[in-house]
């Protein structure tokens, strides 16, 4: 029960830790929240006796997704690669965080 809220804790940690330690990178701390946020929804689930299946439901998801994406950027030449895997990154940033306090909402009121 404990993890639930020290994994995100770790996450942001990390995440300022990196902001910090390279300011000037292509990349911000918050990209790694998503592995921290996503093993906390699955003890959520697990908690609340849910199908755990749902948080790595959506990482696959996602993981699809970039690899459309891909195949989209390989065809259409003219697209992006790198700009759409930062918008998708992006993506699974603002999906992670929502997903994480609408579980634990709902692991509060249930």
């Amino acid at each position: 029960m404990v993890w639930i809220f020290v994994l995100p804790i770790i996450g942001l940690i990390i995440a300022i830790l990196l902001n910090k330690i390279f300011p000037k990178a292509q990349f911000s701390g918050r990209d790694v929240l998503p592995f921290f946020l996503i093993a906390a929804c699955s003890l959520i689930t697990l908690n609340k006796n849910l199908p755990s299946f749902l948080p790595y439901g959506f990482l696959l998801y996602f993981v699809l997704a970039i690899g459309v994406s891909l195949k989209a950027a390989i065809i259409n030449k003219n697209i992006s690669l790198g700009k759409t895997i930062r918008e998708l990154w992006d993506y699974l940033d603002l999906c992670s965080i929502f997903w994480y306090f609408g579980l634990l909402i709902f692991m509060v009121i249930y």
